[in-house]
């Protein structure tokens, strides 16, 4: 068996990491996963925060982008939120580990300010894809003509935190499966055809 690769280090660091967290990882731990010695992975990457740190550039480039592919298109509308959300409910109800990125805004990000950069534009990055694809809804008449971008795509990223948290806590399965109607049906409750059958509703006496 050949030597691991470069990116084959990094995807069973990331695994520790994403596993165990970032304080409760030890060198040694990382040394047995990656099959580098202790000299070898200060040598090649200087500290274990810096090692993290590529596993989180890793986990970006190759994880989250998975993720992100129903909102990358410039197109992207509604039916792209919801396969998006609908994605993340579906990894986050398996192995419950919950989103690297996301443990790493809770447990490192206060700590440690060059974590915290790398998150920030996580969170950046996904706001501008969600803002874009509610801008899009709202062309299209998905959404309400009056609907506040900026407002929903700010709840939408926190439902993303908030349904990977939940996804690694002991919640059973049928909490996160609720956390998703939720978002479902807040976006739901944006279309124009809503508020007609809101209106229908108080007119009848059923609201």
């Amino acid at each position: 068996m050949g030597r691991p690769r470069p990116e084959e280090r990094l995807d069973q660091a990331m695994r520790v990491f994403w596993e165990k967290g970032y304080y409760d990882t030890s060198i040694e731990e990382l040394m047995g996963r990656t099959g580098l010695h202790r000299a070898a992975v200060y040598g090649e990457f200087g500290s274990k925060r810096r090692l993290f740190e590529a596993t989180l550039a890793r986990y970006r480039e190759t994880v989250i982008s998975a993720f992100f592919a129903p909102l990358a298109g410039p197109d992207a509308a509604l039916a792209d939120i919801e396969r998006f959300f609908r994605g993340i409910h579906e990894s986050a109800s398996g192995r419950r580990l919950g989103c690297l990125m996301v443990n790493a805004a809770s447990e490192v990000s206060p700590r440690v300010r060059s974590v915290a950069g790398i998150v920030s534009g996580y969170l950046r990055d996904l706001r501008a894809l969600l803002r874009r694809a509610c801008i899009n809804a709202r062309t299209r008449g998905e959404f309400r003509s009056e609907t506040n971008v900026d407002q929903v795509a700010d709840y939408l990223v926190g439902s993303v935190l908030g349904l990977w948290t939940l996804g690694r806590s002991q919640a059973p399965s049928v909490a996160l499966r609720h956390y998703l109607d939720g978002v479902l049906g807040s976006l739901d409750g944006l279309r124009p055809e809503a508020r007609r059958r809101l209106s229908w509703r108080a007119r009848s006496g059923r609201g």
